[in-house]
């Protein structure tokens, strides 16, 4: 009898160990299987940030603050494709250049000179900056062209030439005459500017000469048309060419001209 009752404990404390064995074994399945399912939405969700947080086309690298920045915090360059800012970054810069008054205002890149429109950072300024600016470049297109007057004494009205635009003859706004704006006079018929204006240099040096000699009592032969200057002696004078001509009277020369030097 013992025995068997030692046998029957034996077989139950047998399939006892079983039991557990097997409740264990279940729960160490359960467990891995929440594991796995855990590990499978984990990576399906990095997936998903990686591609809502990261993607190239979504983001961009200001040049000034060094920080990447999503693309509707980005501003577009128009005129420059080599540099890439953010508009905060962009909305300062601006802002402190107008108040330089610097004009245009350019890429911030290193030795960029792409120039800023305006009109590309009206959203991300404020309005009176925008004015200033816009004003700036008005005031600083007029100081670059050359003002002129209308030539002709009766009118003289105050004009503005831009040297950047090939504009020859106009017409003046006030008295609507014919004038060059290159050389700024009325306008030369038959003669293009390079020519009429090596003229008009010649004729002002020719009446700054004739003035000068006016004033310091110069005679012209009456031959070679050249100028004489007497320093001393006589008024019989013996021009290089030959010719011989009264000094006071400038006439061709004779015993008769004495008489001038007693005038």
């Amino acid at each position: 009898m013992a025995d068997i009752i030692s046998k029957v404990c034996a077989e139950y404390e047998d399939f006892r160990a079983l039991m557990v064995s097997d409740d264990e074994c279940a729960e160490e399945l359960q467990f891995q299987e929440v594991l796995a399912e855990s590990f499978s939405s984990f990576h399906l969700h990095m997936s998903s940030t990686k591609i809502q947080e990261s993607p190239e086309s979504s983001q961009g690298y200001c040049e000034i603050c060094m920080d990447t920045k999503v693309t509707n915090e980005m501003f577009k360059l128009e005129n420059c494709s080599d540099h890439s800012f953010c508009s905060d970054c962009i909305s300062q810069y601006v802002q402190s250049k107008i108040q330089e008054h610097i004009f245009p205002v350019t890429c911030p890149g290193l030795k960029c000179r792409a120039i800023i429109e305006p009109v590309s950072c009206k959203s991300i300024i404020p309005e009176i900056v925008f004015e200033k600016w816009a004003g700036g470049l008005s005031e600083a297109t007029l100081l670059a062209c050359e003002k002129f007057y209308c030539p002709y004494k009766d009118c003289s009205e105050l004009l503005i030439y831009d040297q950047d635009q090939d504009i020859i003859e106009c017409v003046c706004p006030s008295c609507q005459r014919l004038l060059c704006a290159p050389c700024g006079v009325p306008w030369h018929t038959g003669v293009d500017c390079d020519k009429f204006q090596k003229e008009e240099k010649n004729r002002e040096d020719d009446l700054k000469v004739e003035e000068l000699s006016k004033k310091s009592n110069w005679m012209t032969c009456p031959h070679c048309k050249h100028l004489v200057q007497k320093a001393d002696g006589c008024i019989h004078i013996t021009c290089w060419c030959g010719s011989e001509f009264c000094y006071v009277c400038g006439g061709t020369w004779s015993e008769s001209h004495w008489s001038c030097q007693t005038k």
